[in-house]
């Protein structure tokens, strides 16, 4: 446990519970663009009551709205919006698991829908009657374009002016990002019909120090809250869902990067009182307090390698400016590096910049005489060799963990 910090964003309580107590573990700290960005950091704090792990000291709602409307990274612009074979068989996954119980009938509706690659195979498998939600715009108009499936480019707090009701919802990778988790829950109720399926998806917290990436990685700057399967059935069952299933399961997002999850299928009695007994997380906490404990041990050669790079002096193009970039210019010697611009191939970020230092397309990178570093893990073999083979850049290129 460590000192709360001097807060300045609304106090949280749990997100599970509703509770004020709390433990405060850690914080995570993050560099912030010239625009467009979420927030600087938060207080990692698990609650007393329930033992569920959420972010505390963020931002209200509405930013985080804000931020997935205008700076969504699922829009796949350099696939025209097709999904990675990677995600398809994740949503073949998600449709084995689910689509027993439903009726191809049934009315589907997928709020955070990317560009609608889960209602496609849901179409693949003779369900008709679909729609996706999506806060990016440009996610609605491919899901539609790409699939021919409706969709409607709609903030889930603004859930209700659908006036429209679903026998089953998906909320796969949203939970995990929202700030006010009891307001939304409430908004998916508005569309679903008494007696319907909600379908989720999060990161199991329990299981982070098993599937270990970069340090601090699943402490992302999106990621707000981090449940268990048995804080995950205690906020369902609050709001009158009862459990039909729920399943611990591992999620590749990339062919390098897997993500430990839980899976779980609700059903809603609207009639319930959503006064459901309390049931304690004791695996939340401990996990936490490991996978915190393993991330400064490998932490530790990273900087190392940061400091050195420092200490060169050499002009340095650092690629990638997400939550692993953010988070070691707040917390290494990075920011003292010699860093002459950013690359990333996510246009949102293009034109924006980072500690003044212009963020920009690789295609619009031109310098010979810049090492380039790569700042990702998951994704550091395949950078380096789109950098070596598919560009042939004549740049040195360092890596932080392999090479």
């Amino acid at each position: 446990m460590y000192k709360r910090s001097e807060m300045t964003n609304p106090v949280r309580t749990c997100p599970v519970c509703d509770s004020s107590g709390k433990e405060l573990l850690f914080r995570q700290q993050f560099g912030t663009l010239s625009q467009g960005g979420l927030l600087g950091g938060y207080d990692l704090a698990v609650c007393v009551d329930c033992g569920a792990g959420y972010a505390d000291d963020i931002p209200a709602q509405d930013v985080f709205d804000r931020y997935y409307t205008e700076m969504s990274k699922y829009e796949y612009a350099d696939s025209a919006g097709r999904q990675s074979e990677t995600d398809l068989q994740r949503f073949r996954e998600v449709a084995d698991l689910v689509a027993p119980h439903l009726r191809t009938g049934d009315r589907l509706l997928d709020i955070g829908c990317a560009t609608g690659g889960l209602l496609a195979e849901f179409r693949r498998r003779g369900f008709s009657r679909l729609m996706g939600i999506d806060p990016s715009p440009s996610c609605a108009r491919i899901t539609d374009q790409l699939h021919g499936i409706p969709a409607r480019s709609l903030r889930l707090c603004a859930l209700d002016q659908l006036g429209e009701q679903f026998d089953t919802i998906f909320l796969i990778g949203v939970l995990e990002h929202l700030r006010d988790v009891d307001s939304s829950l409430n908004k998916v109720k508005t569309c679903l019909r008494p007696g319907g399926f909600i379908y989720l998806e999060v990161p199991d917290a329990t299981r982070y120090d098993q599937h270990f990436s970069a340090p601090f990685q699943f402490f992302s700057m999106e990621h707000v809250n981090y449940l268990s399967p048995a804080s995950l059935r205690t906020l369902l069952e609050r709001h009158g869902f009862s459990c039909v299933f729920t399943e611990r399961m591992t999620r590749h997002l990339s062919p390098k990067s897997i993500e430990p999850t839980i899976g779980g299928l609700f059903r809603w009695d609207a009639t319930s009182s959503s006064m459901a007994a309390k049931v304690r997380d004791d695996e939340t906490g401990p996990a936490l307090e490991r996978y915190i404990q393993q991330s400064r041990d490998l932490e530790r050669r990273i900087l190392e390698r940061i400091s050195a790079l420092a200490d060169a002096g050499r002009p340095l193009a650092v690629w990638g400016t997400g939550t692993h970039t953010l988070r070691l210019m707040a917390t290494s010697r990075l920011l003292n590096a010699r860093i002459v611009t950013f690359i990333d191939s996510n246009s949102h970020y293009h034109g924006k910049t980072l500690a003044g230092i212009p963020i920009v397309a690789p295609s619009n990178f031109s310098d010979a005489n810049a090492d380039v570093l790569i700042s990702s893990q998951t994704a550091e073999e395949e950078i380096f060799q789109l950098i070596t083979r598919k560009l042939g850049w004549p740049n040195m290129v360092h890596r932080l963990y392999g090479g």
